[in-house]
């Protein structure tokens, strides 16, 4: 991935104190540190497989404001935090955060880029020089951001020439009801779930049924890779019928749950979740044994047999092996 900021402005939101701090200029993007910390976010949150994909609703206010953007961010940055700012002040958790609002290219298009960054609490020195000599001592810190080496949990991406959106937001009580902050509030848009939160819905609807999680999951890679294949987007559908063969229960409520949160048909598969969802099967044991192995042969016991034993406790046999290696 290829990044370059043009420019970025961030702004601090203190919904608790109901005071937004609104900044004037924007940062100095030649600073290295600022620059980096800024490159670095987007980079680790752009294609990570949880976000969702999202279209503006016709009457999007936000959308107006995109398509009026020109060069200058300032006004329009000021807008995002303003739009942010009285959706966290209608929630029932006030905190404080920074926004920073990035005019971007991305692998050579135009992005705008919007990161939420949460304020944590921590500790910090302070060093104390009076006549009876140097104290150092500790004091709390109360807006510590997340360091260059965590990824923010909400943002969004905005494709200025086709308005696409990729976004992710926590869930809000705000008014009383449960809220899209970024959906709902920022950007007024219309979204799918992503191919994580429909993969994770399988793995759930297994575990509250009884069901076998692994089974689950290797016949969901089994979908995927044929899906791939064939070039085609995940159908979910497909992931009902083929994943919960011979299990109704669990199948029907597994469509029921995908309708509810109004996913389409077919869900966008991008290659960090293909690498994902494909890659081998990884168990650990409560004694702390580690084994990995190609999900095609969770259901082969030519390879690997799982043996469920009276007493409660599963037996793993790896069966034809020809050569040990000491890696």
């Amino acid at each position: 991935m290829i990044v370059s900021i043009n420019s970025a402005i961030l702004h601090i939101l203190d919904s608790g104190h109901r005071m937004p701090m609104l900044s004037e200029r924007p940062l100095d993007i030649e600073d290295a540190v600022i620059n980096t910390y800024i490159t670095s976010q987007i980079e680790r949150v752009y294609d990570d497989p949880s976000h969702r994909s999202g279209e503006f609703r016709a009457n999007s206010g936000f959308k107006y404001h995109i398509n009026e953007l020109k060069d200058d961010i300032t006004d329009f940055s000021r807008v995002v935090a303003e739009r942010l700012f009285e959706g966290l002040c209608g929630s029932d958790k006030p905190e404080v955060c920074d926004i920073i609002v990035c005019d971007l290219i991305i692998n050579e298009r135009k992005v705008i880029g919007i990161l939420k960054l949460n304020n944590k609490v921590g500790f910090t020195h302070q060093v104390i020089k009076d006549e009876n000599g140097i104290f150092n001592n500790l004091i709390n810190h109360y807006a510590i951001l997340p360091n260059a080496k965590q990824k923010t949990s909400e943002y969004a991406f905005i494709d200025r020439e086709t308005l696409d959106i990729r976004y992710h937001s926590a869930a809000y009580k705000i008014e009383g009801e449960k809220t899209d902050l970024f959906a709902d509030i920022l950007l007024e848009c219309d979204y799918e779930i992503s191919s994580r939160e429909a993969v994770n819905t399988a793995k759930k609807v297994t575990a509250e049924n009884g069901g076998d999680e692994l089974e689950t999951v290797a016949k969901i890679k089994e979908c995927v890779i044929e899906n791939i294949e064939e070039n085609k987007n995940l159908d979910t559908k497909q992931i009902a019928e083929q994943v919960f063969d011979g299990r109704p229960v669990m199948r029907e409520e597994f469509k029921s749950k995908m309708e509810s949160a109004s996913v389409p048909e077919e869900i966008e598969i991008n290659k960090y979740v293909t690498k994902k969802i494909t890659s081998n099967i990884r168990l650990t044991t409560d004694t702390g044994i580690e084994i990995s192995f190609p999900s095609e042969y969770y259901r082969d016991n030519k390879y690997v047999d799982i043996i469920n034993n009276d007493d409660g406790t599963i037996s793993i046999q790896i069966n034809n092996i020809s050569e040990l290696i000491n890696k």
